[in-house]
């Protein structure tokens, strides 16, 4: 018994001896055998990212599996290279470790990212239709080659026009009359109108310009019977008639859009916008100095 405890204290070595057909013996000495320590890592040891003294560069007594589990977390190229990363949560899967390894770990679980897209807003400038130019020829004397434009007061009395003449058509009888009225006279009554309202405007237009008062026939002499014919063609509107007589509300949300978009104006809104806009932008192509 005594002499079987003495053989257990002792290291014993084992000596292999091989033949090859040859008398040479060659022995292999073996190293004493060595017990690995325990190693008890849980999971979720193996997922946080280890410090850095578990990991060095120099050669210390470290279990090679630790090194190898520490080397997962790597932050991704897409996450520029702040230390405050999160860990790899995957650390089985390989990310990125150099040039020629490009596997990456992608988050399934992840909303997709939404691309925003912006309308782009239209111009305050108007494109004409196709077919259609920016000039026609001038309906009246007092109206210029392009369309919804009047000359100037002082262009008008340079050439002698000092009236402005339109149509009249009356609803009982159905006949038509011609009215003329004076330029300079009807210039003052609508400035006059413009300092009086414009107080209580608000870029809208007055009662008054909304629903003007039908004129009197001249034909069967009925009061409120007659209102100006426009026409078809909305190019042939005289627009200088229908603002020196304030009767531009005749017109209807068509005509004023098509006078608001061949003047370069906001043309969706109320009547009362629109209309206001007509007259304000008739009066500045007459009288270009009322508004300096």
């Amino acid at each position: 018994m005594k002499n079987a405890m003495d053989l257990e204290d002792h290291e014993h070595d084992l000596t292999l001896s091989l033949r090859c057909g040859s008398p040479e013996r060659i022995t292999i000495q073996s190293s004493p055998i060595t017990t690995l320590p325990q190693t008890n890592i849980s999971l979720v040891e193996l997922q946080m990212s280890y410090p850095n003294y578990l990991v060095s560069s120099s050669n210390y007594n470290i279990n090679p599996f630790l090194v190898s589990c520490s080397n997962h977390s790597i932050t991704p190229n897409w996450l520029g290279s702040s230390s405050n990363h999160n860990p790899n949560p995957y650390p089985n899967f390989p990310s990125g470790g150099g040039a020629a390894n490009n596997n990456y770990v992608v988050d399934v679980n992840a909303a997709p990212t939404s691309v925003l897209t912006r309308r782009s807003r239209r111009g305050s400038s108007q494109r004409w239709s196709q077919g259609k130019s920016e000039t026609v020829p001038a309906p009246f004397p007092w109206a210029t080659d392009r369309r919804a434009t009047v000359h100037n007061r002082k262009y008008l009395l340079q050439n002698n026009v000092v009236a402005i003449s339109g149509r009249f058509e009356c609803k009982r009888c159905e006949k038509e009359f011609e009215v003329t009225l004076d330029l300079e006279e009807k210039v003052n009554e609508l400035r006059k109108f413009i300092e009086k309202e414009s107080g209580s405007m608000h870029d809208r237009a007055p009662a008054a310009w909304v629903n003007p008062v039908l004129s009197k026939c001249v034909h069967c002499g009925k009061e409120n019977s007659a209102k100006p014919i426009l026409g078809d063609k909305k190019r042939a509107i005289n627009w200088l008639f229908l603002l020196l007589g304030q009767i531009l509300g005749f017109c209807n949300l068509g005509q004023l859009k098509y006078f608001c978009k061949h003047t370069n104006n906001h043309r969706t809104g109320a009547k009362d916008r629109l209309l206001y806009l007509a007259y304000m932008t008739i009066s500045k192509q007459l009288v270009p100095e009322w508004f300096d």
